[in-house]
């Protein structure tokens, strides 16, 4: 019984022996496969029964069986490509890819490419997996198909244009200052019941300065320009009106009144280029000086006949309404006082309606049509301090209509959607944000010129290229000049990867022994990263599979011995007869 078991021992190591070599040729017959993880034989001794004895139990085996072919999952060598879709993992985790029929599986090969309707697949067309993009180019966590867009990108409307620039704080005003000269001479003195009158400048609500007795000619001169400018304004844009404002006398004591700003503010529709005296009650001494019936200039600033010739510095910077359709709107600046400037923003005629705009604000000769204009106010250290409501001028009057958001157009564009309202941000003043004001628009010394001017609208734009980082992040760079998010490839990594069942292709499937899958993007929660235009090799060591061929092999060579020389005892045996 002995001579036959050993025959079954000797069968038993052919057979493990033959499957360690097949498991060595399939490892080496792969050797440059893409991802392909090599396998190990395992073996255990097979034991047929168990005789006690004196000394104890005395065991006999009956040969070897294959107990498992465990995968090896260590990381194999990476190695470059020239596609963008060629993906490697660094660390742990595999791709998730469908078949057809939604079945999933999951991989280390990278070798993804683009099928006929744009979907990300690999070379047997099972299709990757990740999680998609909305429009705007958020991730979500919705995990499909990857597919990248074939058709036209949808434009976006500008709505927030970023304008920082310094203007020159050694600018001289231009323009018309408001003033007001006397219509004859006088030579009053004040005193009691001729001390005091009402003063209106800009607009800004009457006001009632008094001055103190005994006071004629330059002396009162000084006295009134002192008391004006002692006045805390109304409307803060026009601080400016009373903090320049002149009072002056001929040598004929011809008296003259000069508002501190040219033209008017943009702030508001309420302002007004004139300076206007009235008498205080029954006080006289406005009477006196003549002021009641002057000689009145109007201020003025920017005019739309000649932009360039009324304002200080511009700006030009193309927008986009609801089609995609580029605009270019420019920004005029127009220092009208101390610390005080105007903008107006100018589009071409062509690109708006023209019908919902008043003839005043329409240049024929140029083609241009003023669309909004504002009012911006600096502090003594340059710092952008009030950032007005703008004026939009698409309600068909003259002056305008003010808006309530500081620095907020509203614009009708040709065969767009009308009423697009784009926020022109100067920085974040310290008044009307709460900001430092040096983040934007800026009055320093220096020569008047543009920092920095960025808008977040585009025109529609088709995918030009795409790249893919080590985040699994697919971004698509769009003729728009637009860089958007397109997908992000998910990974998932298993309890015991040792336990999935290969189904080939370069895929597994996941079984009871590999326990459920965790998913998740690359680099994060125990994921490896993904490389682009890498691939990730065998991890086959051709050395240490040559050394395991010539151990299986001279196994297989010595259990056959065994089996040769088991069939020689029993054919002796045989001959025991003769």
């Amino acid at each position: 019984m002995g001579i036959l078991s050993s025959l079954f021992a000797g069968v038993s190591g052919l057979n493990a022996n033959g499957t360690a070599l097949s498991v060595i040729g399939n490892n080496i017959a792969n050797l440059s496969t893409v991802g392909f993880k090599g396998s190990k034989a395992t073996f255990a001794d097979l034991i047929s029964s168990s005789i006690s004895g004196g000394s104890g139990a005395i065991q006999t085996g009956i040969g070897v069986a294959l107990t498992s072919v465990q995968g090896n999952f260590s990381q194999g060598s990476l190695a470059t490509s020239s596609n963008v879709l060629d993906l490697a993992i660094d660390g742990n985790g595999f791709f998730i890819v469908e078949d057809s029929q939604g079945g999933t599986f999951y991989s280390r090969a990278g070798l993804f490419r683009l099928d006929k309707n744009n979907n990300v697949v690999d070379p047997t067309g099972f299709k990757l997996q990740g999680f998609l993009a909305d429009t705007t180019g958020t991730i979500t966590g919705t995990i499909g198909d990857i597919a990248l867009p074939s058709t036209t990108a949808s434009p976006r409307a500008t709505t927030t244009a970023l304008v920082a620039a310094n203007l020159n704080s050694a600018t001289t005003p231009t323009g018309v200052r408001g003033n007001i000269v006397a219509s004859a001479a006088s030579v009053t003195t004040t005193a009691a019941g001729n001390n005091s009158f009402n003063v209106n400048l800009n607009g800004d609500g009457v006001r009632t300065i008094t001055v103190a007795n005994g006071l004629t000619g330059s002396a009162l001169a000084t006295a009134i320009q002192n008391a004006v400018r002692a006045l805390i304004p109304n409307d803060p844009f026009k601080a400016a009106a009373y903090t320049g404002f002149t009072a002056s006398v001929n040598a004929s004591n011809v008296f003259t009144f000069t508002s501190g700003i040219t033209g008017t503010t943009n702030n508001s529709t309420t302002g007004t280029g004139t300076v206007v005296v009235t008498a205080n009650g029954g006080d006289t001494l406005a009477a006196n000086l003549n002021m009641l019936t002057p000689t009145s200039t109007t201020g003025t600033d920017f005019l739309l006949s000649d932009p360039p010739a009324t304002s200080d510095f511009s700006t030009s910077m193309t927008v986009f309404d609801s089609l995609g359709n580029s605009h270019l709107l420019t920004t005029y600046f127009t220092k009208i006082g101390a610390n005080s400037w105007n903008y107006n923003v100018v589009a071409a005629a062509s690109d708006v309606v023209t019908a919902n705009y008043h003839t005043g604000n329409i240049d024929t000769t140029l083609g241009i049509v003023k669309v909004g204009s504002g009012t911006l106010t600096f502090g003594t250290n340059g710092t952008l301090d009030r950032e007005s409501p703008v004026i939009r001028y698409d309600t068909g009057t003259l002056a305008g209509t003010a808006g309530t958001t500081p620095g907020q157009l509203q614009i009708d564009f040709n065969g767009a959607t009308q009423d697009q309202l784009i926020v022109m941000n100067y920085g974040t003043s310290v008044t009307t944000d709460g900001g430092a004001g040096l983040d934007g628009t800026t009055q320093f010394g220096s020569t008047s010129a543009l920092v920095q001017q960025t808008q977040d609208g585009f025109a529609a734009g088709s995918l030009q290229a795409f790249s893919v980082d080590a985040n699994g992040t697919i971004s698509g760079r769009f003729s728009n000049g637009q860089l958007r998010a397109l997908a992000q490839v998910v990974l998932a990594r298993f309890p015991d990867p040792i336990g999935l069942t290969r189904t080939g292709k370069n895929t597994f499937a996941q079984s009871g022994n590999s326990g459920q899958p965790v998913t998740g993007t690359p680099d994060s929660a125990g994921l490896g990263r993904v490389l682009s235009n890498s691939l990730e090799l065998s991890n086959v060591d051709l050395g240490e599979s040559f050394i395991d061929m010539i151990a299986a092999q001279r196994g297989f060579q010595a259990n056959s011995r065994v089996i040769t020389t088991s069939d020689e005892i029993l054919q002796e045996l045989v001959n025991l007869k003769r």
